[in-house]
């Protein structure tokens, strides 16, 4: 039984091994073709990481500076009401009233937040303009302009502020709007009063040379006897610089790492495909052959049945299957059995008179990845060879085939782990069953057929 277990684990590896190398055959240009793909995109992807990774363009933040701004505005009330006492300041109001204070002052007032400053001015204007425009496609049919204040500061420290006043008699501008439309005898279009701010700063800044100009502009609405200015109160603008740098382009780990690693897969396996080239080599068409039916052996294994068979049970007209899944095929169409005869190693199947004869094929052994054409007799008699000189020997006729050992000198013997024999040689022959096979001696001493079974089973 260890003997038995031994040669069938080898044989199961040999299996192995010679299916390794079909798939090996089949897929070997497939695998080259991957392989080489695989050295080719982690060179490349190397190579751009390492020796030529590029260039890209940044910019870095130097410095962010802002210049602020801020406008307020109040009236005064100059005229006797029963709301408010005369001289009673008003400030920031979202409305004033033209009949009691006329009047608008104001200031805008200018200045810069940095960390350093050094000989940086600030100037500032405060211009007021009415004009006639039309609102549907801007154009200007009249305006004109006054400046209302301007003022300078020198030498102007980070957040040190710079103020222009201003003052806006609203009632002399109404007055002003309405002679300029009497001269021209039209008033088209809508008028617009407007408040117009303009900041400049300029000098050294954060140790840098700095200039900067922004303009605003503060609508006076005038409609009912009420006048309101309309717009924000902070009028800040941040002013960041940037250096413009040409710096290479940072590689990430899907190039610095991936690229080598896909390299080193390629080359390692074409170095592996080179040495199981050599170590093995294409199989040979017996080998196929002998895959073939192992293949076809696993698939009728439910339906093939085991046992010795009489020398009787071959002695009719014969036909050889090229294949066992052409005898087994058959056996099943017809509903015969289907029988292995280990001692024989052929398979059977008996009908209408005739007998199908299937004899596996038994590639020679492999021993180290490569086929030994040698090898194929290694000087051992098999167990099928010693029956048959046996038989011969006694001088009986039996009409049974020749063996596969006489047909094929090179043939494996019983300790061969690729035939079916040296698998199952230990295994004791059955026993007779209902359909009349036995290869044993009955109770009487016959041989093993009685003269009405002459045909064994149909």
């Amino acid at each position: 039984m260890t003997f038995l277990s031994t040669e069938t684990g080898e044989a199961a590896d040999e299996e192995r091994r010679l299916r390794l190398r079909v798939l090996l055959e089949e897929y070997r240009t497939v695998l080259i073709v991957a392989f080489v793909v695989l050295v080719v995109l982690g060179g490349w992807l190397s190579y751009g990481a390492y020796a030529n990774p590029g260039e890209e363009t940044t910019r870095q933040r130097e410095s962010t500076w802002t210049a602020t701004g801020e406008v307020s505005h109040d009236a005064t009330v100059t005229e006797p009401n029963s709301v408010y006492p005369t001289g009673t300041r008003l400030e920031n109001r979202p409305l004033y009233y033209t009949a009691i204070s006329p009047t608008v002052d104001g200031e805008f007032v200018g200045a810069y937040e940095s960390q350093t400053g050094d000989g940086v001015d600030v100037a500032l204007t405060v211009d007021l303009a009415y004009r006639a425009v039309d609102p549907d496609d801007g154009t200007v049919y009249w305006s004109e302009r006054e400046r209302l204040a301007s003022t300078t500061g020198e030498d102007v420290d980070p957040g040190e502020n710079v103020t222009a006043t201003f003052a806006v008699d609203v009632s002399d501008v109404t007055t002003r709007i309405d002679e300029i439309e009497s001269d021209l005898g039209a008033s088209p279009g809508e008028t617009e009063v407007v408040l117009e701010f303009d900041r400049e700063i300029e000098g050294t800044i954060d140790g840098e040379q700095r200039s900067a100009t922004d303009s605003y502009r503060v609508p006076i609405r005038v409609e009912g006897g009420t006048y309101r200015l309309e717009g924000q109160d902070s009028y800040d603008e941040p002013y960041e610089e940037y250096e413009t740098e040409v710096v290479p382009t940072s590689a990430g780990p899907a190039r610095t790492v991936g690229g080598p690693v896909l390299s080193l897969v390629g080359v390692v396996g074409l170095g592996g495909l080179a040495y199981a080239s050599r170590r093995l080599p294409e199989p040979t068409a017996a080998k196929r052959e002998w895959l073939a039916y192992r293949d076809d052996r696993a698939r009728f294994e439910e339906v093939i049945t085991t046992m010795a068979l009489p020398d009787a049970a071959l002695e009719e007209p014969r036909a050889n299957p090229e294949t066992l899944a052409a005898l087994a095929e058959f056996g099943i169409d017809v509903d015969a059995a289907i029988v292995f005869d280990p001692e024989r190693e052929l398979y059977v199947v008996r009908h209408d008179g005739m007998v199908s004869v299937f004899e596996p094929p038994t590639p020679a052994p492999v021993t180290d990845g490569r086929d030994d054409a040698s090898s194929g007799d290694d000087g051992r008699i098999s167990f099928v060879e010693a029956s048959e000189s046996a038989s011969a020997s006694e001088g009986t006729t039996t009409g049974e085939p020749t063996s596969k050992s006489d047909a094929d000198p090179s043939a494996a013997s019983d300790d061969d782990p690729f035939t079916f024999a040296g698998l199952e040689a230990a295994a004791e022959p059955s026993e007779s069953d209902s359909s009349g096979w036995d290869s044993r001696a009955d109770e009487s001493g016959s041989d093993g057929v009685d003269a009405d079974d002459a045909d064994g089973y149909d």
